[in-house]
């Protein structure tokens, strides 16, 4: 375990006057005064559940917060080893208290819950003029929904999807970039064109990560009814749709088959960043902002544009992954910690994030428009992650990640033509059934 404390005694005036100065959010809307730091002193404790090292939450999270609040002592607990569970159990059994807990949807609303850690900031909010309204509603409806009504996480920023594509890829080959606004039907007619072995090399024209695509669906599906905990993947047709799109069109060509065949996996991270045999692969932001990619992705010419859509779900994007911020109920000065989680979410800190390629929950015309401003890609079609409306967010539990993993494993003999479209359901409806009575069975103990 790793505790690491900044406290930061002075701030430069030009600093101040040049974060203050861009506050304007979009439609006209008011600009927002700056949050007032007059708590008294206090140590507030951040942990995320994360192995990333210190400065990985500084420059994510911290720096703005050291120079906004110098009279408090913010600290980061690194995660030690073993999983989130395992880890967050033994900082607890360390007797290690932790102000403010943060992670992505699911992780976050399990590990409270599975510790008993979950604190309903709803009556500080509002003592400390907390306001939701100004941020982005799907992930304020996913947490309304995990907490039964009450608040315990906002979110400060977002994951989401859109569609990269290999402009090297393209060039060879003489085919002309995929644009903004396409239907699936549309960028799997344009993946045909690149599916081809060259030198070698066979290439692939379109792919997704099975896991992320199924869990961020377009179409809103649920993995499992919450009325009856049954898997939806048999009895709902819009799976079918989804992974036709995806895991059986653009993987028709021979040459592709044999390559899945070989590698037993679809074309993924690692063939879109760092064999670069991908041309367009739908994915989240992740893949240009983590550390240990953005030196591969550099090496080769890249952009995005929208997620292509369906056609019954015009303008909508896939679902994101917030990551939510929330007070635990062992915080020590809540009103210090609640003023310091308030700001995270002002137009200041918002726009800041933005710039460092995190999505923003709080969407201003300012928030977009400084996006990825400090990236060391500052020139892509950033525009791209704006355009369409978040998909909403289905409600989930406590054994979605399983089920996911379920359902992702069908897509691979589903490509390959080892297996049928129904076969690989209704087998995987089997399994799932069995993961979610071994939860059940696990949370009685």
């Amino acid at each position: 375990m790793s505790m690491t404390s900044r406290k930061i005694t002075a701030v430069p005036l030009a600093f101040v006057l040049l974060l203050t100065a861009c506050g304007k959010s979009g439609g006209g809307d008011a600009v927002q005064q700056p949050t007032e730091t007059q708590t008294a002193p206090a140590e507030i404790i951040f942990y995320g559940g994360s192995t990333q090292p210190q400065d990985f939450f500084d420059r994510q999270y911290g720096e703005l917060l050291y120079k906004k609040f110098p009279q408090h002592t913010i600290k980061y607990i690194q995660m030690p080893a073993g999983t989130i569970q395992e880890a967050t159990t033994k900082l607890l059994t360390e007797g290690q208290r932790f102000d403010i807990f943060y992670n992505n949807i699911g992780i976050f609303e399990n590990t409270l819950f599975s510790t008993g850690l979950q604190y309903d900031m709803t009556e500080l909010m509002k003592n400390h003029n907390v306001d939701l309204s100004r941020l982005e509603q799907e992930s304020i409806q996913a947490m309304k929904q995990f907490s039964a009504g009450k608040t315990y996480g906002v979110p400060v920023t977002d994951m989401k999807f859109v569609l990269f594509y290999n402009k090297d890829i393209f060039d060879k080959f003489g085919v002309a970039y995929p644009k903004d606004g396409m239907t699936w039907d549309e960028a799997i007619a344009l993946g045909k064109k690149l599916s081809r072995t060259e030198d070698g090399v066979q290439y692939v024209g379109l792919s997704t990560s099975p896991s992320q695509f199924i869990s961020q669906n377009q179409l809103s599906i649920p993995l499992v009814n919450h009325q009856t905990d049954q898997p939806t993947i048999y009895s709902n047709a819009g799976w079918r749709k989804l992974f036709d799109a995806l895991f059986v069109q653009p993987m028709q060509d021979a040459g592709v088959r044999s390559k899945l065949e070989s590698t037993k996996t679809i074309p993924n991270n690692d063939a879109f960043v760092n064999k670069q045999d991908l041309a367009m692969y739908a994915y989240n932001i992740a893949i240009y902002i983590s550390p240990s990619l953005i030196p591969a992705m550099q090496k080769f010419n890249w952009d995005m544009v929208t997620m292509p859509v369906f056609p019954e779900a015009p303008g909508v994007g896939s679902q994101t992954t917030p990551f939510y911020f929330g007070l635990t109920n062992m915080a020590k000065e809540k009103d210090a910690a609640m003023e310091v989680l308030k700001f995270m979410i002002s137009d200041e800190y918002q726009s800041w994030v933005s710039r460092r390629g995190f999505i923003p929950t709080l969407m201003t015309d300012e928030t977009k428009k400084e996006y990825g401003k400090e990236t060391v890609f500052p020139d892509k079609n950033y525009a791209a992650l704006f355009r369409y409306k978040n998909a909403p967010i289905p409600p989930s539990a406590d054994y979605t990640f399983s089920v996911n993993n379920v359902y992702a494993g069908t897509a691979l003999p589903i490509a390959t033509g080892v297996k049928d479209m129904n076969t690989a359901f209704r087998e995987a409806e089997e399994l799932a059934n069995k993961q979610i009575e071994e939860f059940k069975r696990n949370r009685g103990k």
